[in-house]
C-alpha cells in the first residue's frame, strides 16, 4: 500500500482524543522532523535506490559528484551495469586510507565520500576500468608556448597534481592559453566521440576564473574543442586544483582535424582579473564506463503524480516512501511529537510515552527482520609499537 500524507494525516487525528489538527502548530515541518528522525535511526529498504553515476567513471580518475539525495554515506553498492566479476566488488573506506591507496588501483578495489567547503562528492578507484592515453603529463616546458594574456610560462617541481611536476603561467584580465605541437602523433580513432579529456588546472583564487578551454588536433587550425565553467564533479572552481573534464562527443569542431593524426594542445583560461601562477597538469584522454551505485534515499517522500523522490512535504498527496510495517515507525514517531504540542496530562505523561515505547518496539523488530545493507567504512588497523627498541625492530623479533 502507498501511504500519503492524508493518510497518515487521518490516522492521527484518530489518536489526538477529538483534538483537531488545526491545533498543531506547522503539520507539514512536524512530518519533516518525523523523517529526519526516523532516517537517523534505520535504513528503511523502501528508500532503496539504484542510479547509473553521474557521468562515466575513468582510471585514473577519483572524484565525482553524488546523486543528490544520497543519505550520509549509506552506499550499498558501486557495480556495472550487467555483466560482473567477483573482483568487482569495491568496499568503503575512509578518506585517509583512499587517498594513500588510489595510485595503487591493482591493489585495492574502494570508494569514500568525501566533504570539502560543504559540497559532498564520492571518490571511486575501480581497477577494471579501461586505461586512459596520457596527452602530456606536462613534467616539461619543451615545445609549449603561451599566447593571448599568458606569460611567463615555466615548469613547477613543487605544485603539481601528477607526476613530478606541472605547467605555470601567469594570466591578466582576458583569455590566456599555453599550447604546444606534441613530438609525434597519435592515433586516436577509436577515442573518438566515446572519449573525455581531463586535466587538473591550479587556481590561485577559483571565482576569478569565468571558463577553461581544451582543444585537441592534428594542427592550430583543425581541432576539436571543448568549454568547461564547472568542475568534472560539478561544481563550481575552487581555490586549488580543479579536475576538469570535456567530453569529446559533441566537442566544437574547427577546420578538418585529422583524428588519426593528433598532434596538437591547448588550454585556456578566460578569467575576470588577473591571476599568477595558474597550473595545469596531467593532459589525459579517457574512455569511460558507467556503473551502478546502490545507497539509501535521504528523500522520505514522492510527488504522486511524477513519482519524483522529495525531501519534505509540499502537499498532502505526497508519498511516504514506506511499507506497512516502517510506516508504523513512522506513524509512531508522529503521533509522539504531536503529544509534545498537546496539552494536557494525558498527553504529556501517557501518550508521548506510549507512542514512543510503540516505536522502540517496532524499530528493533524492524531492524532485526531488515538490517541495513549499507557497506560500512574499513580501513587498515596497525597494532600500537611498544616503547623501546621494539618499536624499530616490529614483529619479526616478538617485541
Amino acid at each position: 500500500m502507498a501511504y500519503s500524507i492524508t493518510q497518515a494525516n487521518s490516522d492521527l487525528a484518530a489518536v489526538i482524543h477529538g483534538t483537531t489538527l488545526n491545533q498543531i502548530n506547522n503539520l507539514n515541518g512536524l512530518h519533516n522532523r518525523v523523517a529526519r528522525h526516523l532516517l537517523n535511526d534505520i535504513d528503511p529498504i523502501e528508500t532503496v535506490r539504484k542510479n547509473l553515476s553521474m557521468t562515466p567513471l575513468y582510471t585514473g580518475v577519483w572524484d565525482y559528484g553524488c546523486p543528490a539525495d544520497l543519505k550520509g554515506n549509506r552506499i550499498i553498492d558501486i557495480s556495472p551495469q550487467y555483466q560482473r566479476y567477483p573482483g568487482q566488488i569495491l568496499t568503503q573506506t575512509f578518506n585517509q586510507p583512499f587517498d594513500t591507496s588510489k595510485n595503487y588501483p591493482n591493489l585495492t578495489s574502494d570508494f569514500t565520500i568525501q566533504w570539502n567547503n560543504a559540497v559532498k562528492t564520492i571518490r571511486i578507484n575501480d581497477p577494471s576500468l579501461p586505461a586512459g592515453v596520457v596527452l602530456d603529463s606536462c613534467d616539461a616546458t619543451n615545445n609549449w608556448s603561451v599566447s593571448g594574456t599568458a606569460t611567463n610560462l615555466t615548469e613547477n617541481n613543487v605544485n603539481y597534481a601528477s607526476g613530478s611536476g606541472s605547467l605555470c603561467f601567469n594570466v591578466t584580465t582576458g583569455t590566456g592559453a599555453i599550447s604546444e605541437t606534441l613530438s609525434s602523433t597519435l592515433d586516436m580513432s577509436a577515442q573518438l566521440n566515446q572519449a573525455s579529456w581531463f586535466y587538473y588546472l591550479y587556481l590561485p583564487l577559483g571565482t576569478a576564473l569565468t571558463s577553461t578551454e581544451i582543444r585537441i588536433g592534428s594542427s592550430s587550425s583543425n581541432y576539436y574543442s571543448r568549454t568547461s565553467t564547472v568542475t568534472n564533479e560539478g561544481n563550481a572552481f575552487a581555490t586549488g586544483w580543479n579536475l576538469i573534464r570535456g567530453d569529446w562527443f559533441g566537442a566544437t569542431v574547427v577546420g578538418t582535424p585529422n583524428v588519426a593524426a593528433i598532434n596538437y594542445l591547448y588550454i585556456g583560461v578566460t578569467v575576470s582579473s588577473a591571476l599568477t601562477g595558474v597550473c595545469v597538469d596531467n593532459i589525459v584522454s579517457n574512455m569511460g564506463l558507467y556503473r551502478t551505485i546502490e545507497y539509501y534515499s535521504k528523500y522520505m517522500y514522492r510527488d504522486a503524480v511524477t513519482g519524483a523522490f522529495q525531501e519534505t512535504v509540499t502537499d498532502n498527496s505526497n508519498l511516504i516512501n514506506l511499507d506497512t510495517d516502517s510506516y508504523n515507525l513512522y506513524f509512531n514517531l508522529l503521533a509522539y511529537y504531536c503529544a509534545q504540542q498537546l496539552q494536557g496530562l494525558d498527553a504529556m505523561f501517557y501518550d508521548a510515552s506510549f507512542f514512543l515505547g510503540e516505536y522502540e518496539k517496532d524499530k528493533a523488530k524492524y531492524t532485526a527482520r531488515q538490517p541495513s545493507q549499507v557497506q560500512k567504512s574499513q580501513q587498515s588497523y596497525y597494532t600500537p609499537t611498544k616503547g623501546g627498541y621494539g618499536k624499530y625492530w616490529g614483529r619479526r623479533f616478538g617485541f
